[in-house]
């Protein structure tokens, strides 16, 4: 569970245990000690100062969390089984999917609580997240040298909320991913262009028939839209009405109604995008790369030409 939020500061404060003999080994385990080499304290203590230098920075943690995705479980696992790698091959193998499992749910919960924080338009916050996420993983270090089957218990509570909100994170990983991805392909002169696909144009066709979309936005949902937040979608603008249609899931479309302005702003990872309706309301969207000068456009067209 440590090692999935911060497998690094884990490796290191485990090592320093085992080095220091603040726990102690059974003899079987005596081979785990290689955790406490000076030469594996030294590579896992620079890679503890670079992650704790780039999980203060918004968005960079963000893009560090998707690189470790796979390093953090595979690191757990690994440091598990070399605790017991006197038992049994079957019980070895069990182990090894057990350790990488819960440190893919701690990864899983740090990288979507660390993606809401940074849609913060200040600092403070994500530093703040980060250094609780520090100071959580050193007290966990303390809870297994002192108190193990304490911090167990609080394993086993997290995996319990984990459960719950799994379908939160998924979708929170999901849209990362994907913000990620539409980054890079930006940055290698590919041009993203959403196209709605056949249910999304049947329900355009019998809701608002004859009409043709002016305008797709490859976006990703904000909680302004009731069960919608981190849903993957395409914001399509036709006449002067918008509506919301997810790539996935039962429920096609959210009509948004018709619209008075759209308001952008840059970002780091994800450009924003604030629909507002004629009623006054407001949406907000994620922009993916390669959007912001269509939503612009859409801007000006809604506002209109300035006065002279």
């Amino acid at each position: 569970m440590l090692a999935g939020a911060r497998l690094y500061l884990t490796m290191l404060g485990v090592g320093l245990l085992l080095r220091f003999n603040w726990i102690e080994l059974p003899a079987a385990w005596q081979h785990a000690s290689v955790l406490a080499d000076t030469r594996v304290l030294i590579a896992s203590g620079v890679a503890c100062a670079i992650e704790f230098i780039a999980d203060k920075i918004p968005w960079v943690d963000s893009a560090w969390d998707s690189i470790h995705t796979f390093i953090r479980p595979i690191g757990a696992a690994l440091m598990a089984t070399s605790l017991l790698s006197s038992i049994d091959p079957a019980y070895q193998a069990l182990l090894f999917l057990l350790a990488g499992g819960m440190a893919f749910s701690g990864h899983s919960a740090k990288a979507a609580t660390r993606l809401a924080v940074n849609h913060s338009p200040e600092p403070f916050t994500n530093i703040g997240m980060s250094l609780i996420e520090d100071v959580s993983v050193a007290g966990g270090l303390y809870l297994l040298a002192k108190y193990p089957w304490v911090l167990a218990g609080i394993a086993l509570v997290f995996l319990v909320l984990f459960a719950w909100l799994a379908p939160r994170i998924y979708r929170a990983l999901r849209a990362e991913g994907a913000a990620i991805a539409a980054r890079f392909r930006h940055w290698f002169g590919e041009a993203h262009a959403p196209m709605l696909t056949a249910p999304q144009q049947s329900w355009l066709n019998d809701n608002l028939p004859g009409q043709v979309p002016r305008r797709l936005l490859a976006v990703i949902a904000s909680a302004d839209l009731k069960g919608m937040r981190n849903v993957l979608g395409t914001l399509c603008l036709v006449g002067q009405e918008a509506v919301f249609f997810r790539n996935r899931g039962r429920q096609v479309a959210r009509p948004l109604g018709s619209i008075s302005a759209i308001e952008t702003r840059r970002g780091l990872l994800l450009d924003e995008l604030v629909v507002v309706s004629a009623d006054g309301s407001r949406v907000r969207f994620d922009l993916l790369a390669g959007q912001m000068e269509g939503a612009r456009d859409e801007a000006r067209r809604i506002s209109g030409p300035a006065p002279a």
